[in-house]
């Protein structure tokens, strides 16, 4: 054989190629994943795949909700997922019907910083692993491993992850990568729960549409060179399609939307493609379904079918609009909602905890708790001026949504009644709010930890959902609500 022809069949061998598709934050939307399964169809046939899912999928809608999770398990086993990492709101039913799900699952769940915090070691759960190594037929070794952010404790409720610990993740990334290498991964890729936002996707190599602090982009700086060819991101509901630090950063925005799709080589860059839209192009050319993965979900979604369309006899006058930089109409309504039903001098909740919004006309069971999916009860927290200026401060420097409030008003750090007289920083006020900042979410616990013994009473037999619907059933007007009416 001639030289240069030996040289040829070296590189094309050395250029063994696998396409890398990617969810995020599916947030319980089963009923989506058989238009995008059969969107991906065509890719997964065509040559050496891998399907992974960057965690937040078990939660979020009724027919999420009535299954624990199951009814998404069932689907992404269906698509044949390969792994999956966990995101906080895998949490949200508790460590045990997380457990109950993963034991079930037909692909393995990954976080490599997750550990039990008594013995530091890997939590004994079924199914659950560090990292994997995986042979797509014809395609190169891949290694994968997962993370969870490190944050998770302060974005679900505590007793959901009491037990655990949740270690820094470049330092897991970097040592179970490396770790992955050793065992012979020609390509090493990252499931993490942790994302960023991009507004262009044209040019991989353009970061100038990015939020270029944001955690994805920070992991990628922080792994040495050569070590991670992707990282494939959740957690933030974005699209990244970029790269960084020569490793490719992949995330397709939420709720079964779209996936994400890079191609790897073992001797070339990756090749990035535009995210996969389960709509399909726009132009009238909607997806079919993937049969056995509408097959999978449909006994669930038949679970939950006559209860999403239940009516809840309330007309709604005006769309209710989220906004995670300043107040909203959605959120000033629910804070009034909790601020009523508990007679509390002031309400504050979390932006977070508003999922979609709600346009006019009336409404149902199913679009009341898309928008609200969580189990929050309500709490109420009795509290000088000055610890609540720190604790509307801790949640606007938290980054996950700026407070909602009601009989207040919160500007530029600093906080005034609805009379525009500044708090009176040594007075106790009653504050309602809901269970996950009674609890510490979303960066309150280093305020709620110094306030004296029987400044916080839980109220379970009042939640945050029934709460908003009920004072929705006592709205007169066509004015929207706002924090001071």
């Amino acid at each position: 054989m001639l030289p240069h022809a030996t040289l040829l069949l070296a590189l094309v061998a050395a250029e063994r190629c696998v396409e890398v598709l990617s969810l995020a934050d599916v947030h319980g939307h089963a009923a989506e994943l058989p238009r995008l399964a059969a969107r991906m169809s065509p890719i997964r046939a065509g040559g050496p795949s891998l399907l992974f899912d960057a965690g937040d999928s078990l939660q979020g809608t009724l027919a999420a909700r009535l299954s624990e999770g199951e009814a998404v398990v069932a689907a992404l086993g269906a698509m044949g997922v390969d792994a999956a990492a966990i995101g906080n709101h895998d949490f949200d039913y508790g460590a045990a019907a997380l457990r109950r799900r993963m034991a079930t699952a037909s692909y393995p769940f990954l976080a490599a910083n997750l550990r039990d915090a008594s013995t530091g070691e890997l939590p004994a759960w079924k199914n659950l692993y560090p990292s994997r190594l995986l042979r797509p037929p014809g395609g190169p070794v891949v290694g994968v491993f997962g993370l969870s952010a490190r944050d998770t404790p302060s974005l679900t409720m505590p007793r959901n992850v009491e037990g655990l610990a949740f270690l820094p993740e470049a330092e897991a990334a970097a040592r179970q990568a490396a770790a992955l290498r050793r065992e012979g991964a020609e390509v090493v890729v990252g499931v993490v729960h942790l994302g960023g936002y991009c507004t262009d996707l044209g040019d991989p190599d353009d970061l100038s549409s990015c939020e270029a602090g944001r955690d994805l982009f920070r992991l990628a700086r922080s792994l040495p060179p050569g070590l991670v060819d992707a990282l494939l991101g959740g957690h933030t509901h974005g699209f990244v399609n970029h790269r960084v630090n020569g490793v490719a950063l992949v995330q397709a925005g939420s709720r079964a939307e779209a996936a994400g799709w890079v191609t790897l080589c073992t001797g070339r860059p990756a090749r990035f493609h535009p995210p996969i839209r389960a709509a399909g192009d726009g132009k009238g050319g909607g997806a079919p379904e993937d049969a056995r993965v509408a097959s999978a979900v449909e006994p669930f979604l038949a679970a939950a079918r006559s209860s999403l369309r239940e009516p809840l006899g309330v007309s709604l006058p005006w769309p209710l609009a989220r906004d995670s930089r300043g107040p909203s109409p959605f959120g000033v309504a629910v804070a009034q909602a909790v601020r009523e039903a508990l007679r509390t001098d002031f309400a504050l909740i979390n932006g977070g905890s508003l999922r979609t919004d709600l346009a006019p006309g009336a409404l149902t069971l199913g679009q009341v708790y898309e928008a609200l999916p969580f189990e929050d009860s309500l709490a109420v927290v009795r509290v000088r001026g000055a610890a609540l200026v720190e604790l509307l401060r801790a949640l606007e420097g938290a980054e996950k949504g700026f407070p909602q409030l009601a009989g207040l008003r919160f500007d530029g750090g600093e906080a005034r009644t609805c009379d525009g007289a500044p708090l009176d920083l040594n007075r106790t006020y009653a504050v309602g709010t809901n269970e996950f900042i009674a609890s510490g979410g979303d960066g309150t616990q280093s305020v709620l930890a110094r306030l004296p013994p029987g400044s916080l009473t839980m109220r379970k037999d009042l939640h945050q959902r029934d709460a908003f619907v009920a004072w929705l059933r006592r709205v007169h007007g066509s004015e929207p609500p706002a924090a001071c009416p």
